[in-house]
């Protein structure tokens, strides 16, 4: 067997390993690589199967400590890491294996059989039935099945519109394995030649598609043309499609093609260079049906994330506008071209990652898996409509240019205000819009450039790091924020000089905070996580309680202690159980007890509180675990909750949690499952 190979990321965290002389802690990595903790433990396993292959001892994770190398190691992976890349195989990742698995199923015409999945992934026969087992826990999902017949090999059954867009999905992640050859199942040269005829559409139509979309649609054609006569286009107004020129084209490009896959074909061409699918290709949605799914997906980010929202209503109806056409993309596996996807899950993580779990039971009523582009924009429609908690401030106008959509628009306000507390956003335009504005703002904040009279900086629709140095730093910002600070502060302790003093005082604050505003910055950039706010003093064990509301006073009761709220939040949390019920439980057995910071939140906090006897909240409800938790804002506890969640998502945590006999053994144990 060739030597395994591990890909460029991978090869970066060695590289990283191999230039430190001391433990670098897994914390550090993802900090370093810009990746999620779970994606650097994936990837360290790729790393250990790589090392294991060439007989070299795998990394070793130290608790409290990470990851250091042996000297007598590193000469020789340093010599494996310089090898000739075509003697190396790709190692994938088990996510990458499902997903080639069930790729591989529904592109093959003949029999797929476990020796063939055995050479696709380059593993062994217990690794691929392990495997499978993962496949047909995803396919139920979206109500598939994996078969098995004796002279048939592995398929597919269920609804044949599901298959493929589960098929578009996976291939579009997957497009880079494809182009470099990881992927060897394919026909290449047959989809590279329908490839180039999408190409000639998109050429003819003087457009350009989504980075992807073309390929995994030239992917799915041996599929199209292979299940000719099973598709049934449930939904859609043919007759409008077919008036389009992408169909025309599509006519032209693939006369042999059924006429109903024609139709499919130029739904795709139509959705993917587009935000929204024009209503006129759709049969009426109920609009009940819509609304009520908005309505619950406000919900449960509402249960899930711990706040409120105070403009529900604006927010449904921007969701149900949304929704009202991505449920035909969802169902045909349109892949729209949101490219500001990738910058939502990298600048917002915790928003990002509360929302694909509120987006759950969205997937399951309608049967689809919703790509993390969709999920991304579904975020921002929630980011826009958090609450900022207002400041004082000193009004220097700011007017936001954004050519995304109104969702981006609003986020990209909300960042703003929490940039500049001082600043007043006066309005969100478009670029057709942009008439006379010098009369009402001082500032334009614009994701285009743009020409105007009045200053302009030029920013990402999702704001990065840089972003942020660039507006604190333009020159009509900096001195009104350092001003605004030092006003502040100068209003606060000038009663305690004399007035001839008042000159002298406000230079040495302007220095000062001059000095200081990076430090702030970087102060005020710390994010909450769950080992942040826990200690063992938070974490208690009861044998039993009394009744339920006993429960909550009995969990609460060191946050009062520590006078972090005040007596009526638990009250309140009383009160809102009593009258919605127990819709605070995360799981089965995990209640997440909270109310609003209004309610009597002094600062942010959390509390742990197991019971060995479950406690009855309802006949179907007993909680185990109740956590309480103070959110000062509707932001700063985002981080715990999503720490939270990843214990949560542990099937052995609650019962490992139960086995503790102290506090001090919860507290260890919660460390060493979330370093």
């Amino acid at each position: 067997m060739a030597l395994l190979y591990i890909n460029a990321r991978c090869k970066q965290i060695l590289n990283l390993l191999l230039s430190q002389s001391k433990y670098i802690t897994t914390e550090q990595i993802a900090a370093e690589m810009k990746v999620s903790k779970r994606t650097v433990y994936y990837d360290i396993c790729k790393i250990n199967l790589w090392l294991e292959q060439a007989e070299l001892p795998a990394l070793e994770i130290v608790r409290e400590k990470g990851i250091l190398i042996p000297h007598k190691e590193r000469m020789q992976i340093q010599e494996m890491l310089e090898s000739d890349e075509h003697k190396q195989v790709y190692i994938f990742s088990p996510e990458e294996r499902v997903k080639t698995i069930i790729c591989c199923v529904i592109y093959k015409s003949e029999g797929v059989y476990l020796e063939h999945l055995m050479d696709c992934c380059e593993v062994s026969r217990n690794t691929i039935f392990n495997d499978l087992k993962e496949v047909a826990r995803c396919l139920e999902q979206y109500g598939l099945k994996l078969e098995y017949q004796a002279k048939k090999g592995y398929y597919l059954t269920g609804d044949s519109m599901r298959v493929r867009a589960l098929f578009i999905l996976y291939f579009n992640e997957m497009t880079a394995l494809f182009n470099g050859g990881v992927i060897r199942f394919f026909c290449r040269e047959g989809i590279e030649e329908y490839y180039e005829r999408l190409k000639e559409i998109e050429k003819s139509l003087g457009v350009s598609y989504v980075d992807g979309a073309l390929l995994s649609l030239a992917a799915l054609l041996p599929v199209m043309y292979r299940d000719k006569g099973q598709l049934r286009l449930e939904g859609l107004k043919e007759t409008e499609i077919a008036k389009t020129k992408e169909c025309t084209l599509v006519r032209q490009y693939f006369p042999d093609l059924a006429a109903e896959e024609q139709v499919y074909l130029s739904l795709h061409l139509l959705g993917s260079r587009v935000n929204i699918v024009p209503d006129d290709y759709f049969e009426s949605n109920s609009k009940q049906y819509i609304h009520d799914l908005a309505r619950t997906l406000i919900s449960d980010f509402e249960k899930v994330a711990c706040i409120f929202f105070e403009q529900k209503e604006e927010l449904e109806r921007a969701l149900f506008i949304h929704l009202n056409t991505s449920m035909y993309r969802y169902k045909f596996g349109v892949q729209i071209g949101n490219v500001i996807g990738s910058d939502v899950i990298h600048e917002y993580p915790e928003l990002f990652a509360l929302t694909r779990i509120a987006a759950k039971k969205l997937e399951e009523n309608i049967g689809f898996p919703i790509p993390d582009g969709e999920i991304a924009y579904l975020a921002l429609h929630f980011g826009a409509f958090l609450k900022i908690s207002r400041r004082d401030n000193d009004r220097l106008r700011i007017m936001i240019v954004c050519v995304n959509g109104i969702s981006t628009g609003n986020m990209l306000k909300r960042e703003i205000q929490k940039l500049l507390p001082f600043a007043e956003i006066v309005d969100v335009r478009a670029v057709v819009d942009m008439v006379n504005i010098q009369n009402i703002c001082d500032l334009v904040i614009s994701t285009v450039k743009i020409h105007t009279v009045v200053p302009v900086i030029t920013v990402h629709p999702i704001l990065t790091e840089f972003d942020r140095n660039i507006i604190l730093n333009h020159r009509v910002i900096a001195p009104k924020s350092v001003a605004a600070q030092c006003d502040r502060l100068f209003q606060v302790v000038k009663k305690y000089v004399q007035p001839e003093e008042y000159e002298n005082l406000l230079n040495d604050l302007t220095a000062f905070i001059q000095d200081g505003t990076k430090e702030t910055e970087r102060e005020g950039n710390q994010e909450n996580d769950l080992m942040s706010i826990l200690d063992v003093s938070r974490i208690h064990i009861f044998e039993n309680a009394r009744s339920w509301q006993d429960s909550i006073r009995l969990a609460g009761q060191c946050l009062l202690d520590y006078k972090s709220i005040e007596k009526r939040y638990l009250d309140t949390i009383i009160s809102q159980l009593q009258y919605y019920g127990p819709y605070m439980f995360l799981t089965e057995d995990v209640m997440l007890a909270h109310a609003k910071p209004e309610d009597g939140v002094n600062c942010l906090d959390l509390s742990l509180t197991v019971f060995r006897e479950p406690v009855i909240y309802s006949g179907l409800r007993k909680a185990r675990l109740v956590l309480v938790l103070a959110a000062e804002d509707q932001e700063k506890h985002l981080k715990i909750l999503q720490d939270i969640l990843l214990l949560l998502s542990r099937p052995e945590f609650i019962s490992r949690v139960e086995a503790c006999s102290s506090s001090a053994e919860i507290y260890y144990l919660t460390r060493q499952l979330l370093s």
